[in-house]
């Protein structure tokens, strides 16, 4: 009897199978601008650009303290900043990390997030509405999927969350494949190689279901393959069949079935990354290709969303560009104005372009691609594929 994968996967790994973009925080408007964003992440390793890290910290921080000093009803405001300043001894365990802190002491709202990457990013910004597409390229480079590694008769299976592998203990089925020379049945030598064959092709057969059961039970949609070529070639029709072809990332091979997790790992990482790469191309390559049923640029794709037309937005290489938002009727503009044009209220604020798309995105349902920002430097600005 099989025992159930969601019951083997531990609890700390199962929220990583399922972690969502924080959609409630995208929601959020204060009319104090008392909203807090703090991001942090460096790849460190030495004791210097570990201080240096510290610092950089408590600098952001300060920062903040001094400009609203001399304004007063800030005490919510430094109750927060003084929190996110405890925050510096996460960073000191774990300094090779990705570290968000969301935080509106008005509001109620303290979240953190503390995810397995390095990111050059350091970040605390104090506004009306929370910076959130730092968050959301994050999560989306840091997709969970899952390895299995395959040899004739045995099979690993680990998740894979960033910089972070872990065994998944899953007790894929494993086969005898050999026929002994004392069985009773074994004749000619044709007789042991066709008994073997059948015992291999039943085992991958077997082998592709417990995959996708696996898949299902941890909630991933994603699995990279380790394996030979003739391994592979006897695998790969048997995961049609079970359907979970269209769940695979790609292959690597697999030089030994003892590999190291640290191993699995480095032969996995580039593979992931090359697919979602590849998503990102493919979705330019739509776009470009079909002109009248897509959108490219931060006003037209806005308009598109709006009109509730897009299906698939992607946010790429985005100008630096702000945009001016009336909170009373909702209604943007690009130049910077005292009173909305449209209803003539004062209470007007602006917001990166990037973060009206991702909250109108939000708004109608629409898919969203966020690559991370070595990859959106080669991809267009920003681009949408049309549902009509």
């Amino acid at each position: 009897m099989k025992t159930p994968v969601a019951s083997i996967l531990s609890p700390e790994l199962r929220p990583w199978t399922t972690l969502k973009f924080p959609v409630t925080l995208a929601n959020v408007y204060d009319e104090n601008a008392k909203a807090i964003s703090f991001y942090f992440s460096q790849a460190s390793f030495s004791e210097r650009s570990h201080k240096e890290e510290l610092l950089n910290a408590k600098h952001l921080v300060n920062q903040v303290k001094t400009k609203c000093s001399s304004e007063g009803g800030n005490e919510d405001l430094f109750r927060d900043l003084a929190m996110i300043r405890e925050v510096e001894q996460q960073i000191r365990a774990t300094p090779a990390r990705f570290k968000a802190v969301f935080a509106c002491d008005k509001k109620q709202i303290w979240q953190e997030y503390d995810l397995p990457i390095c990111e050059n990013v350091s970040c605390l910004e104090v506004a009306t509405h929370f910076k959130l597409v730092p968050l959301l390229r994050a999560l989306e480079s840091c997709t969970p999927y899952c390895v299995a590694i395959v040899e004739n008769g045995k099979a690993k299976s680990f998740l894979i969350h960033g910089n972070e592998i872990h065994d998944l203990d899953a007790r894929l089925p494993a086969a005898d494949l050999s026929v002994h020379a004392d069985d009773s049945r074994v004749g000619w030598s044709h007789h042991i190689d066709s008994n073997v064959s059948e015992r291999r092709k039943a085992y991958m057969r077997e082998l592709a279901m417990d995959l996708q059961r696996l898949l299902t039970s941890i909630d991933c949609e994603h699995l990279v393959i380790g394996c030979r070529e003739e391994v592979w070639s006897e695998l790969e029709p048997e995961l049609g069949k079970a359907g979970s072809a269209a769940m695979i990332a790609g292959r690597f091979h697999l030089a030994s079935f003892d590999l190291t997790s640290a191993g699995i790992l480095q032969a996995a990482r580039p593979v992931f990354d090359e697919w979602q790469r590849e998503r990102y191309v493919e979705f330019w390559l739509k776009v470009r290709e079909q002109p009248a049923h897509s959108a490219v640029g931060v006003e037209p794709v806005l308009r598109s969303l709006e009109s509730g037309r897009v299906h698939k937005v992607c946010l790429g290489n985005i100008p630096d560009t702000k945009l001016y938002i009336c909170a009373g009727c909702n209604v943007w503009w690009n130049k910077a104005e005292e009173e909305c044009p449209a209803c003539g209220k004062a209470d007007v604020y602006a917001i990166a372009a990037e973060e009206l798309l991702l909250r109108k995105a939000l708004l109608t349902d629409a898919e969203i691609l966020a690559p991370g920002a070595a990859i959106a430097a080669a991809l267009g600005p920003v681009g949408a594929l049309l549902r009509y």
